[in-house]
């Protein structure tokens, strides 16, 4: 199950993020702003039309530096850089000699966040990844499903008190072995196991996990919240966006991660093994005063022969270089629930095996072995980890994990989601409660159904109105209620969030002229995003109407997943493309394209340049 089985790939290396942060600022909080009920970019509380398109974008400027709008000019493109196989476990321990260790790791994906004012909810859409080179030891991966983010830790470092720089975050997704997934294994043995695996009925796939931590601004890893230095790097980005031109100021993360096999029994877009909660035990060890770090949620499987445990996005860092803290000797405990007293330590694990050159070598994954007979034994048993006589992590026997981690519907078209629950990491059975309900609710609405044979419910998903909502998922009796944004804690609790994109009818009501499409749709996307200027200046009918179909494809519905989809932020609603269709598709447009043709330079002789150039 997982990529806690065997075979594994490890990878490590760094990762940019270059998101737009102008629209993490809601209605009311900043001049230049954004509403994500009505789906569209606020300049002083209205939103923005053509005529202030200008405006608002000198706003975002003026943002760095008083609201910290650390980013106006992203691309929303993350990419890979530095990054590779480290090593392979095929059943004997790490092997860092495999032919496949230090063949790079290549992806891009675009950053958007489904619920743009917070951080629960970020998303690396993408169109593929690549792990080693074509012609070589390779696996290549077509996207089924985007990568999202969970169980960000906001206290895995204090003392890198930079915006995100105190979190680590897990993600994860998955790569259907008939839908595009290639292994090459050439030379590389451990390739050659992983790709054996795949003729079994069981496997549908491979599955990439990583865990991203020790985030860095402005290039700059000294930077602190509210520091002179801060200010004066704000100031200083500000300047070069005063001065012109495309000014772009991406993060970087420190990251480390593992490929495995995907069963049949496996969450997608987060792990379904054992699940065990941080206790949020504070650890003060080398952190500022009154900012102690903690433990972030771990994951084990129990195979015949050993217990793995997954602590990539688990031990907090010591220091702004995210080495890990000493907690001393680790010591893992199997408990038979309450009121059951039987306690068995499995295993003491020491800093060694968790320390920070153990957490880049095997990605945070530890292998414990185990006796004859003791797996059978843990099976209904509870895990924990403690030092020192304090407990770090408790097992959560029950977890319900919805099919959509992240769901958007539009207004007037509800949908549904299919929650799995897991037992100790595998799939339950019938007749367990599973309660859905609205985080931050001022009512304490919630809706509780049973879990049919398969450990499966299936809820309801209203879309009665625009809106961003969080809904939590607790499985077993006696839910607490109402879940207030103040208790929700992600490294706890599983949830998936409702992104309801408006109808909009009167958009799409609309006379399909210029100044509407450019009013009511476009200028959105050009003023939050200045980067779409490098390739089609959005506030420009010509080049609009002379990109029309292209426009058409990557906005399209059916193309939702994809890496280049039109706008970045997924934000388009139905009355808004069928603005956007109806002028493009018009007589009038298509006779303006024709016009644009005409006037257009004429084509270059491309041999006279070529000879012009050798000549002197």
């Amino acid at each position: 199950m997982s990529v806690l089985e065997i075979p594994r790939i490890y990878f490590k290396g760094d990762i940019a993020w270059d998101p737009v942060t102008t629209n993490n600022y809601p209605k009311n909080s900043a001049p230049a702003a954004y509403d994500e009920k009505a789906s569209e970019a606020i300049l002083n509380t209205t939103a923005v039309d053509g005529g202030t398109v200008a405006a608002f974008r000198k706003a975002a400027i003026d943002e760095v530096v008083s609201v910290g709008n650390w980013n106006p000019h992203g691309s929303y493109r993350s990419p890979f850089f530095n990054t590779s196989i480290t090593g392979v476990d095929t059943g004997s321990g790490l092997d860092t000699r495999d032919p496949f260790v230090s063949a790079p790791v290549d992806f891009v994906g675009m950053l958007v966040d489904a619920e743009p004012y917070g951080a629960f909810s970020s998303q690396l859409f993408f169109d593929d990844i690549s792990f080693g080179i074509g012609g070589g030891c390779q696996v290549f991966g077509k996207r089924k499903q985007h990568f999202t983010d969970r169980y960000i830790n906001f206290q895995a470092n204090p003392n890198n008190s930079m915006i995100a720089g105190i979190a680590s975050v897990l993600w994860q997704t998955c790569f259907p072995k008939n839908e595009g997934l290639r292994i090459d294994s050439f030379d590389s043995p451990a390739l050659a196991a992983l790709d054996t695996l795949m003729a079994e009925d069981d496997v549908l796939g491979v599955m990439v996990r990583f865990c991203t931590y020790r985030t860095v601004y402005y290039d700059d890893p000294t930077l602190s919240n509210g520091s002179p230095a801060m200010q004066a790097a704000g100031a200083a980005l500000q300047a070069k966006l005063n001065a012109g031109g495309f000014q772009p100021n991406p993060a970087r993360s420190k990251l480390v991660g593992t490929l495995g096999l995907w069963r049949r029994c496996d969450a997608v877009h987060e792990p379904g093994d054992r699940a065990l909660l941080t206790t949020a035990q504070p650890i003060t060890q080398g952190m500022p005063a009154k900012h102690p770090a903690v433990c972030g949620t771990a994951f084990a499987r129990v195979a015949d022969d050993r217990i793995t445990l997954d602590l990539s996005n688990c031990i907090p860092a010591r220091n702004r270089d995210a080495e890990k803290v000493d907690l001393g000797d680790l010591k893992l405990i199997a408990a038979d629930p309450a009121p059951a007293v039987a306690i068995t330590e499995i295993a003491t694990i020491p800093y060694s095996r968790y320390d920070q050159a153990a957490f880049e070598a095997t990605s945070g994954i530890v292998d414990i072995p185990l006796a004859p007979g003791v797996a059978k034994s843990l099976a209904g048993m509870n895990l924990s980890v403690s030092a020192g006589g304090k407990t770090y992590l408790e097992e959560a026997p029950l977890r319900a994990i919805s099919d959509k981690p992240n769901c958007y519907l539009d207004e007037g078209s509800p949908g549904e989601a299919t929650v799995q629950v897991y037992e100790r990491g595998v799939p339950a059975g019938a007749g367990i409660d599973v309660t859905l309900s609205e985080l931050g609710a001022s009512q304490p609405t919630a809706l509780s159904l049973k879990t049919d044979s398969s450990g499966q419910v299936t809820f309801p998903l209203s879309a009665s109105a625009g809106n961003v909502t969080g809904l939590v998922l607790q499985p077993g009796p006696d839910p607490t209620l109402p879940v207030t944004v103040n208790s929700f804690n992600v490294l706890r609790s599983t949830y998936m969030y409702l992104r309801v994109l408006p109808a909009d009818d009167d958009i799409a009501a609309l006379p399909p002229t210029w100044q509407n499409v450019h009013d009511h749709v476009l200028s959105n996307w050009e003023a939050m995003a200045p980067c779409m200027d490098n390739w089609l200046r959005l506030g420009d009918e010509a080049q609009v109407r002379s990109y029309g179909p292209l426009i058409k494809k990557l906005t399209d519905p059916a193309n939702f997943e994809d890496f280049r989809f039109m706008p970045v932020t997924r934000d388009l609603t139905q009355g808004q493309r069928r603005l956007l269709y109806n002028f493009l598709d018009g007589a009038a447009g298509m006779a303006a394209a024709g016009e644009a043709e005409k006037d257009a330079a004429p084509e270059p002789n491309y041999h006279a340049l070529s000879r012009a150039m050798r000549s002197t």
